[in-house]
């Protein structure tokens, strides 16, 4: 069963937050693909974590960001009670703080796919963002007339804490210091989403990489949560909406993300997206 404890989308539907409580967790989540970026507030729940070849294992008040061109899914290692919060929201949300020198989505966009995603409890806690969070959640509940400038305006704080922890990361060196990742598979990671144009094989992967197709399976799956073949159709359907959205023709978009054949191209990203390529591009 999920219960929604409380939601709100801003009046040009820019914005989304989500308070949810999973009795028990659906253990069937697919690969998540959103055209928003994400900040997801792990409160409760048995949770592994996968992105772009990191895996985290959650522990409550930690907070991981993401944006819109990494994958991401949860794996549960048990049926406890999963909560969370999970905001979503457009760049175009918060571009009006955007300054000469100042980056307010810094730490979402600074960065390499799949680094610096994670933000332990102790940082968020230090830099007081689960009092940022509680705030929001409290105007939702008010419902009062300036709720959206209020949730705006604390939101905006909270993403100026997020690329101050961020800066720390990145002045500290903690990634190297702090996460294992194994290094073949970032090279692998790196080259698919350089090539999604071409012709992606296990044979190509293991003749490039100088490994066994079924021992580059085993480790692929084992450090993305996904399979490459579902890794290359994901990045492939993502970059094509990139595409369609700065208006490539459907056709030219088909060939340019590797898939050559339109059929095969229309089903899949209407199975991903929901909607037909050329309904997309509209």
């Amino acid at each position: 069963m999920d219960i929604i404890i409380s939601s709100y989308k801003d009046e040009n539907h820019q914005f989304n937050f989500t308070h949810n409580l999973s009795q028990p967790p659906n253990t069937n989540i697919n690969v998540h693909i959103h055209d928003q970026y994400e900040l997801y507030y792990f409160l409760s729940g048995d949770v592994i974590y996968y992105i772009e070849g990191q895996t985290y294992k959650l522990q409550s008040n930690d907070i991981l960001i993401m944006n819109n061109r990494e994958l991401h899914k949860p794996n549960f290692e048990s049926l406890k009670d999963y909560e969370r919060i999970a905001i979503h929201f457009l760049p175009e949300y918060v571009t009006s703080f955007q300054g000469k020198t100042y980056d307010i989505l810094k730490s979402y966009e600074k960065r390499k796919l799949g680094f610096f995603n994670h933000f332990s409890a102790e940082e968020v806690a230090r830099y007081n963002i689960p009092r940022h969070i509680d705030k929001i959640e409290k105007h939702i509940d008010k419902n009062s007339e300036e709720r959206h400038v209020m949730i705006k305006t604390i939101f905006i704080q909270m993403l100026v804490k997020l690329n101050q922890i961020f800066s720390m990361k990145i002045n500290s060196g903690e990634h190297a210091k702090t996460y294992e990742y194994d290094s073949k598979i970032v090279e692998i990671l790196d080259f698919i989403n350089n090539n999604l144009g071409q012709k992606i094989t296990l044979d190509l992967l293991e003749k490039k990489f100088y490994v066994s197709k079924y021992y580059l399976c085993h480790v692929f799956k084992k450090n993305t949560g996904f399979t490459i073949m579902e890794y290359v159709i994901h990045k492939r359907v993502m970059k094509a909406k990139e595409l369609l959205q700065m208006q490539t023709p459907v056709i030219d978009t088909c060939n340019a993300v590797g898939f050559n054949d339109y059929s095969n191209f229309y089903k899949v990203f209407k199975k991903l997206t929901g909607v037909s390529p050329r309904e997309f591009s509209r």
